[in-house]
């Protein structure tokens, strides 16, 4: 009614546009294009991504994770003119986490039912790490106000240990929480109990304080060491969530809240900490 575009709209007029250009004879814009988390993507942005490059050898490079797909609807690409049924191959190695972290966060994904961008089952099996390190810890709290000190002593642990070869740099600790009060609630309490912490947002992480932000925010960023604060059965998944959507896609919206956990836990290099008070998620096994 005021004349505005959404952006979903802009891409698909964009897509329209690219493809009367080549229907005219003049040429496509690129030779190649690589795609990266194609899981995220809408069918609008595969609309515009098949209209920049002419179909042949080597047109799109597509790299996805479908158990990381925290946004949206799967899109099946065949329907968008993007052939990629026999052309695909399973990636099996993770170098980020080590295989402790790898197992934790993949058990997340059991039970529940995955599909690839062509609808096909997509497995876990067969993942495995380059690394070995120790078993991620799982502490259950008495009451809020007790999470936030064992969280506390846990950092706190971490950059002002007995041993000082142990030290950990503040900037490469993480603690995820689910939604933003609860990240500027635990911000506020590190800060009352002596240790440094930023909120983590759209801002860039700064260097010698503690990190926190949101497990939607830590998508595609690493850490030494992750805690995910709050993984109770209100927060994780999120109650408020699942309300909020139609009947007919409360499964879907439950795929996205435990990819969303998946997508949390991986994020740790090294040492994993899961905290919660009251009933522990169902996520959790």
């Amino acid at each position: 009614m005021d004349g505005s575009l959404s952006f979903p709209e802009i891409l698909a007029l964009a897509a329209e546009q690219l493809r009367l250009r080549a229907e005219a004879g003049n040429d496509f814009i690129a030779d190649h294009v690589l795609i990266d988390e194609a899981q995220d993507l809408h069918a609008t942005h595969w609309a515009l991504l098949r209209s920049l490059v002419a179909e042949g050898p080597n047109d799109l490079f597509i790299a996805e994770d479908s158990h990381q797909r925290i946004y949206g609807q799967p899109v099946v690409l065949g329907r968008l003119g993007i052939k990629i049924v026999g052309r695909a191959r399973r990636l099996t190695l993770n170098y980020r986490t080590t295989a402790q972290n790898l197992h934790f966060a993949v058990s997340v994904l059991a039970g529940a039912e995955y599909k690839d961008l062509e609808q096909g089952e997509e497995s876990t099996t067969e993942y495995r790490s380059a690394r070995l390190g120790p078993d991620p810890q799982l502490v259950e709290c008495k009451d809020p106000a007790d999470e936030l000190d064992q969280v506390a002593a846990l950092i706190r642990g971490w950059i002002e240990p007995d041993d000082e070869e142990t030290k950990v740099d503040p900037s490469t600790i993480a603690v995820l929480t689910r939604g933003q009060n609860d990240r500027s609630q635990f911000v506020r309490a590190l800060g009352e109990r002596g240790i440094e912490a930023r909120a983590l947002d759209k801002n860039p992480a700064t260097s010698g304080h503690v990190q926190v932000l949101t497990m939607h925010r830590a998508k595609g960023m690493e850490f030494s060491r992750v805690i995910l604060a709050g993984v109770d059965h209100a927060h994780v998944p999120s109650a408020a969530t699942l309300r909020s959507v139609p009947v007919e896609e409360q499964a879907e919206a439950l795929l996205r809240e435990r990819s969303l956990l998946y997508v949390a836990a991986s994020r740790a290099r090294d040492a994993l900490v899961v905290t919660w008070s009251g009933r522990r998620s169902e996520l959790l096994g």
